[in-house]
């Protein structure tokens, strides 16, 4: 990280030159929000995830076409790449046109959700010319703000993928190393944040849209915090100074919450939200963690939550007790929950199809879904990581746990005694 005085001071000014508005943190003095009041009404969300951001384990049918090929994608920039921008922009127009439409919307309302996030990456604003990606996102955007307007549904917009990358995750649009925070990747990723906040919290879209997050899962501890603070502060300047509706979001960054306690803004403002993803797949410890060890894990979540004096909404999260969903680590990566990643071990058989879970799995995972809800709703509510997949993942695919009996319906119905004391 840079540490340096001047190397601070300079980003200091570059936020003020592309933003041209105080850094300076506010105190905001609680006030009701017309439309969502965060502090009194809970969210109970759900992720419109690989729509119009691609990942390969939410569409692997998109990515099944470069297997066995010299070129494998493995993310939106390669796939848009290796196709080249016609046949792209081909692929890619029948996928955003199909994989979530209106009638997507409205089964979603119907199980209860009151909020959708939908990702998106900032290519869907600013194509540099040696960038491969096509456009036409903000469309789909537009089209999925009129869907939730119809059938009752707010949204948060979710900037998913920045410059560089800010985590080097496919679903950032390019896997690999970190380059955000490096070269103009910042002054570009202001410039598409104000893009997004000078268009969204208009007059028009005050009924629906009521959150923007500033940047999705930037691995803080690889940034410059200082540098990342800066940013999120000077959002939330933006979005505060245009919208009495729309709410601030930041994500924690993987960090610890209380980490976000000193040097943001004032925690107790009531248009200010911090954002926190929480699985238990991603290494191999937690794969091999007993049924119990990931409920008690999720309390002591459940605990930072209800300590952090901001108001958390837990913004991703899924009913996953493996990492088994095809690609889930990475196109052409394998799970660890059956050995097959890389420096992982043996914990036991993948198995990805719904129907064939047993009646005592199905019922550990609905407790594991109930002890969650209950844990998330001790802060502002939640979004559950994804509304929908190609049925190749059923722990991170709500409408087949929701079919299935599985997720709770309604939202508030309980199978289980709570868990957390």
């Amino acid at each position: 990280m840079f540490k340096s005085v001047w190397k601070s001071l300079g980003r200091f000014l570059l936020g003020l030159s592309v933003l041209s508005f105080s850094a300076d943190a506010l105190t905001i003095q609680k006030r009701n929000n017309p439309v969502f009041d965060y502090t009194t009404e809970i969210i109970r969300g759900v992720n419109i995830g690989g729509w119009l951001v691609l990942e390969p384990w939410i569409t692997p049918s998109l990515f099944q076409q470069f297997e066995g090929q010299a070129n494998v994608a493995v993310d939106e920039w390669t796939f848009c790449e290796f196709l080249g921008a016609e046949e792209a922009q081909k692929q890619l127009n029948e996928h955003w046109s199909t994989f979530y439409t209106y009638d997507d919307f409205a089964r979603i309302a119907g199980w209860g959700v009151n909020v959708v996030r939908i990702p998106i990456g900032y290519w869907a604003f600013s194509v540099a010319d040696y960038e491969p990606f096509v456009q036409g996102q903000e469309y789909w955007l537009d089209q999925a703000i009129s869907w939730a307007r119809s059938v009752g549904l707010k949204v948060w917009i979710d900037l998913h993928g920045a410059p560089g990358s800010q985590n080097g995750f496919d679903n950032s649009g390019k896997r690999g190393g970190i380059g955000w925070q490096k070269g103009d990747t910042v002054a570009r990723t202001y410039r598409v944040i104000s893009t997004i906040i000078q268009k969204y919290t208009q007059s028009a879209y005050a009924d629906v849209v009521i959150g923007i997050e500033t940047l999705n899962e930037p691995l803080a501890a690889n940034l410059d915090l200082a540098w990342l603070k800066q940013y999120d502060r000077d959002a939330y300047n933006q979005i505060s100074s245009l919208s009495s509706t729309v709410a601030t979001v930041f994500h924690d960054g993987y960090i610890s919450l209380s980490d976000w306690n000193e040097g943001l803004l004032d925690p107790s403002s009531y248009d200010l939200i911090l954002d926190t993803h929480h699985y238990e797949v991603f290494s191999s410890g937690q794969c091999a963690m007993s049924f119990t060890d990931h409920l008690n894990s999720i309390c002591n979540f459940g605990n930072s939550i209800a300590s952090s004096p901001f108001l958390v909404v837990t913004g991703e999260w899924s009913a996953a007790l493996d990492d088994c969903a095809k690609w889930l680590n990475g196109m052409d990566t394998g799970a660890r929950y059956d050995g097959t990643f890389t420096n992982s071990y043996y914990v036991g058989t993948c198995n990805t199809d719904i129907n064939n879970w047993t009646a005592d799995f199905r019922s550990q995972v609905r407790q594991y879904i109930e002890t969650q809800l209950d844990q998330y709703e001790r802060g502002r509510g939640w979004f559950f990581w994804t509304a929908k997949t190609e049925k190749t993942a059923p722990g991170w695919d709500m409408g087949e746990l929701v079919d299935n009996g599985i997720f709770p319906q309604p939202l508030t119905d309980r199978s289980f005694a709570a868990y957390c004391s």
